[in-house]
């Protein structure tokens, strides 16, 4: 459950804010793919009309769409939509990819944490929105990673 803070600072959804955050994921994986409308439409099981219609809020996305967003391109991707509830998406699964080493994702988010605080960066010794951005797919690397610990660590004895 979110802590008392998260609690207080966040507001219950409703039409607007689901389709904003729709519009997020949208936009997010168009910038992050390189895809269409019609090409998302496709990796989606849905027309290039519908993404158009979510991207400009003129419409909600069908449950089924989002959740294939989220088996198309990973838990982090709908992670805009359960902001709205004050959470976000973790792999279930525990398995890990035999080409991915989880200290090396860690460490290059640390290292890009690192660089972002020092004196001379954009916004000296704290991050910034603009900052991370650049950096947000080496960050959601390493959550990835820890999740997959967390999962690990979760699972009943055997």
């Amino acid at each position: 459950m979110p802590d008392a803070n998260v609690l207080s600072r966040r507001s219950r959804p409703v039409t607007k804010s689901y389709r904003a955050a729709v519009k997020q994921i949208i936009l997010n994986l168009q910038a992050s793919q390189g895809l269409n409308d019609a090409e998302l439409g496709e990796r989606l099981g849905c027309s290039a009309q519908t993404i158009r219609n979510a991207r400009s809020e003129a419409n909600n996305m069908d449950g089924v769409t989002l959740a294939n967003v989220e088996y198309e391109f990973g838990p982090g991707a709908v992670d805009p939509f359960l902001r709205l509830g004050g959470s976000r998406a973790v792999p279930v699964s525990v398995r890990q990819a035999a080409s991915v080493n989880p200290c090396l994702a860690l460490v290059e988010a640390l290292h890009v944490i690192i660089e972002t605080q020092q004196e001379d960066s954009d916004g000296g010794t704290e991050t910034t929105a603009r900052e991370a951005r650049k950096h947000v797919a080496k960050l959601r690397a390493a959550r990835l990673q820890l999740d997959r610990m967390i999962a690990l660590a979760e699972q009943p004895e055997e």
